[in-house]
């Protein structure tokens, strides 16, 4: 007859079978999750040892590790899912719904119930107050960890890429420019675009080329997802009326234009800030006091100049994250309709 007995004195699982079981036959009779292959043959082993105890403290509840191979715990709070815990040997995944990671009735539940296979409590129970927050792919290794992140997650969403992307900080620096040139009586537009114009003295601009990473990452901004890039961007002022040209230029070279604005703050998808930073060019042109056809073909004085946008462009890492925990949340589903069938079968075996 299979049996499993824990000794909690001498932290053993004492395993007992059959000669001739298997890992599916056991795994079937008493009810713990199967391993191996299902056919691998059972063979006698030696006394049992006693394994050191590894646990982790996460916000004053400690939870002490069963299994004598490593293993990893992830909490994560969740919007579009009910409360579900995914065990296997390596990792114990908690998916916590937005209605429960506060209540203190289900922490006591979750943690104190006997469900986790792979981890137990030790010492004395939190207190009621306690709440559960984020503690994302954890090995345990003796840590004392505490975390205040309650960040609620959309796991079926398909989450894009970069927190803050290259694109952020164009359309910000565009909003900026255009506020401070249409307080001074000039439009800002994108090349090409000019038939919406409406007035006579505007100021064209465009992305010749894609941003360029300006050094090399090191590896420390690497692994967290940060790139700093740089992007040039190509301006023309066209105006017919001279006074406002040389007005311009003046303004321009002496910073009290646009070039003293050097630095603005654009929001990422997680509310927090990043500065972009804009190096000006110097205005090339000679000026000139005769008319000189613009683009569309009007005469009009035009001077060109230049800047560089600075900027960090940043991947979201938790996009791996929480597509990992999809993963195993669907695996688990999975398997769960394939121990369904199993059971079915050997019902209808059996009849």
């Amino acid at each position: 007859m299979n049996s499993l007995i824990e000794d909690t004195d001498s932290s053993v699982l004492r395993l007992t079978y059959s000669p001739g079981s298997t890992a599916r036959s056991i795994g079937l009779s008493l009810g713990i999750p199967l391993v191996g292959t299902g056919h691998l043959e059972m063979e006698p082993m030696s006394g049992p040892i006693r394994f050191t105890k590894t646990t982790i403290t996460l916000n004053g509840l400690t939870l002490e590790k069963l299994t004598h191979d490593s293993h990893a715990i992830s909490i994560t709070i969740v919007d579009d899912s009910e409360s579900r815990v995914v065990q296997t040997y390596d990792y114990t995944t908690l998916v916590i719904s937005r209605d429960d990671y506060k209540n203190p009735e289900f922490i006591k539940f979750l943690f104190y119930s006997g469900n986790l296979l792979y981890l137990r409590p030790t010492g004395p129970k939190v207190g009621g107050g306690w709440e559960l927050r984020n503690f994302p792919k954890l090995p345990i290794n003796n840590q004392v960890l505490t975390s205040e992140s309650t960040t609620i997650y959309t796991l079926r969403r398909r989450y894009n890429d970069y927190l803050i992307r290259g694109i952020d900080y164009q359309d910000q620096l565009i909003i900026e420019l255009r506020r401070i040139l249409d307080d001074y009586g000039v439009e800002l537009v994108r090349l090409n675009k000019e038939r919406t114009l409406e007035v006579t003295s505007y100021i064209t601009y465009q992305f010749n080329q894609t941003p360029v990473l300006v050094n090399h990452p090191k590896r420390r901004d690497y692994d967290r997802g940060i790139l700093y890039y740089k992007q040039p961007i190509d301006f023309v002022l066209h105006t017919k009326d001279m006074p406002i040209f040389h007005d311009f230029k003046s303004k321009y070279l002496n910073v009290n234009l646009l070039t003293n604005f050097t630095e603005f703050r654009v929001y990422d998808r997680a509310g927090g800030k990043w500065n972009g930073v804009v190096k000006w060019g110097s205005i090339t042109e000679d000026f000139n006091h005769v008319y000189q056809p613009d683009d569309n073909s009007n005469f009009a004085f035009q001077c060109q100049f230049r800047c560089e946008l600075y900027f960090y462009e940043v991947l979201d890492t938790r996009y791996e994250f929480l597509r990992e925990i999809v993963t195993r949340l669907d695996a688990e589903d999975k398997d769960g309709e394939m121990s369904a069938r199993e059971e079915n079968r050997i019902k209808d075996d059996n009849l």
